[in-house]
């Protein structure tokens, strides 16, 4: 009586049966059919009903694709670029490394992202991010940054309306009281989120300085559950941001003053310019 095939051969064969592979293709399954038999298994667990539609996908980067895009749209996205570089260049197919953990896209800006607040991000993100004072925790110079950004919004913003902006920016908890429940109350939030403050993972992690390793977190239903929640609150946030960032860049010096109008004169006192100028004296 014939040996049955091992379990990761016998899937092997029933995929060749389906469709001869490119020469690269067969190579990759094979040398590392273990590790595409447990992403085979990941999309079978995951998304049931699509899983043969997108495991009988011509080439191994189009089955990737498939389930990246089902991901998203059920849970949360997966990092891009994680994926195209292991697609592209890696010396491991994608779905070895996806084993290795999950590639959550983080959206929290990095010290690069900070630097380039207003030649990298749209205009009334970078106008809202203004008004906070960097907390403690910046790694960077908060005067510098805040010179930087200044110049930058001068070239847009009057000069005049620019200097009523607290010297050292707003606190971000003052902030947030002074436009609690009104139609600002997303000034905050763009604040909170371009400091990492808003006590979302997304988006207050990011790759770039080190505060998230990453692809460390294993594919449990617990933690996509929880990473599913996370996003669709972090979405809905950005959403709202992004709103209000449109309306203001509709009129931005127009429409920032009349936001300055409404936030200054809620704030508590001694975060007012003339009150710091006072206490210099």
């Amino acid at each position: 009586m014939e040996a049955a095939a091992p379990p990761l051969l016998s899937g092997l064969a029933q995929l060749l049966l389906r469709r001869p592979p490119s020469l690269r293709e067969l190579v990759t399954l094979v040398g590392y059919a273990e590790d595409y038999a447990w992403f085979a298994g990941l999309v079978r667990r995951l998304f049931p009903e699509e899983a043969e539609a997108i495991l009988a996908a011509p080439d191994v980067n189009r089955r990737l694709a498939g389930f990246a895009e089902l991901f998203q749209e059920r849970h949360f996205p997966l990092y891009g670029p994680f994926l195209d570089f292991w697609i592209d260049e890696g010396d491991e197919p994608p779905w070895s490394w996806l084993r290795r953990g999950i590639p959550f896209d983080l959206v929290g800006f990095g010290y690069d992202d900070l630097h380039e607040m207003w030649d990298g991000y749209r205009e009334g993100l970078s106008v809202l991010a203004l008004l906070a004072q960097p907390p403690d925790s910046f790694f960077g110079e908060p005067d510098g940054i805040r010179v930087a950004w200044l110049e930058s919004a001068a070239e847009r913003i009057p000069q005049e309306t620019l200097e009523r902006i607290p010297q050292d920016g707003i606190p971000i908890e003052a902030l947030t009281e002074a436009v609690r429940e009104t139609e600002y109350q997303w000034a905050a939030q763009a604040a909170a989120w371009v400091w990492s403050q808003t006590g979302n993972f997304f988006m207050d992690h990011n790759y770039e300085d080190g505060s998230y390793d990453g692809f460390s977190d294993p594919w449990e239903e617990e933690i996509i559950k929880e990473g599913t929640e996370e996003w669709r609150k972090a979405s809905a946030l950005i959403d709202s941001v992004t709103s209000l960032a449109a309306w203001l860049e509709d009129d931005l010096p127009g429409r920032f003053a009349q936001m300055l109008d409404f936030i200054l004169p809620r704030l508590p006192e001694p975060t007012t310019r003339q009150e710091e100028n006072d206490d210099d004296c």
